[in-house]
């Protein structure tokens, strides 16, 4: 850590500088004063500014968790929501989501988010459990919340898999982590994967015939029963080259040769999770919570 002068320090080159510019308004007083003055004020400016620009994402994530509370808190006898939030730009792929978790209603009425998360763009991943604030992040400033409200049978069973010890849901995890995994294979998993598969086993649970899921190849045969359909997202050549010689965090080695050829790979989204959800009438209702308005001077 690089640490400031001692107390009492006199740096030299300051000191010929405040000499030279105390010579130079002894010569021209008023262009002196002037000029000291419009540097103090637009300084004064600069640094209103960069602390507006710094809290402004701090203030706009708190405001959406706090209208993302009220909101859940409104919907009679809620247990578990699915929530979406604009983290990465998809925009080219026609998404306006890219990260999906669950939203668990604690004993003591609390909303605690449920999801998977790549850290550092590493080819790991861990669960994690959160507050609205912390899931909600800078993603305030960009894009709205989808809620996705799932019936009340989907709720408690998704309940009963995610809340004490899940044994389940971290069976469903794969800690090996590609950002475009094949929804079909278990050598990798996304964050949207993870949630989707959890949600395989709440809704075989309840589905005619009914299946038992007991690990990822259960519920991805499962999901094909149910005709999930993901999305297709193209890479282009040099994308796909970055994404297996630069990127930890995007392999592609799981995805059959006809996608790698074309490079129209197959990906778990927010859309295509909550098409089978709606497919299968699973979702009684969907809410979407306002981002933050930008401040005047600010692109939206």
């Amino acid at each position: 850590m690089t640490q400031g002068p001692p107390a009492g320090h006199r740096d030299k080159d300051a000191s010929h500088d405040r000499d030279d510019q105390r010579a130079m308004d002894a010569t021209h007083p008023a262009q002196g004063n002037r000029a000291a003055g419009t540097r103090r004020i637009t300084a004064g400016r600069h640094r209103s500014s960069t602390a507006l620009r710094a809290a402004l994402p701090i203030a706009a994530m708190f405001d959406m968790a706090t209208s993302t509370a009220q909101a859940l808190d409104a919907l009679p006898d809620a247990k578990v929501v699915l929530l979406a939030r604009g983290g990465q730009d998809l925009s080219r792929y026609g998404l306006k989501h890219s990260h999906l978790a669950f939203a668990v209603r604690d004993d003591d009425g609390s909303w605690r988010v449920r999801h998977l998360l790549n850290r550092c763009k590493s080819d790991a991943s861990q669960l994690y459990q959160g507050c609205l604030s912390n899931f909600i992040g800078e993603s305030a400033l960009r894009s709205d919340l989808r809620v996705g409200v799932p019936t009340q049978a989907l709720q408690q069973r998704l309940h009963a898999l995610l809340s004490g010890s899940g044994d389940l849901a971290h069976r469903l995890h794969e800690t090996r982590y590609s950002i475009v995994a094949y929804p079909f294979s278990t050598d990798y998993q996304n964050s949207n994967q993870w949630v989707l598969e959890v949600l395989a086993a709440a809704m075989a649970a309840d589905a005619q015939p009914v299946a038992t899921i007991a690990g990822r190849r259960n519920a991805q045969a499962w999901l094909r029963t149910a005709r999930y359909h993901p999305s297709t997202l193209h890479l282009a050549l040099s994308q796909r080259i970055g994404a297996r010689f630069v990127a930890a965090n995007a392999a592609v080695t799981d995805h059959p040769v006809g996608e790698r050829v074309s490079g129209n790979y197959s990906v778990v989204t927010v859309e295509s999770v909550l098409d089978v959800l709606h497919q299968r009438d699973a979702v009684d209702k969907e809410l979407s919570i306002a981002r933050a308005a930008p401040t005047p001077g600010e692109t939206p």
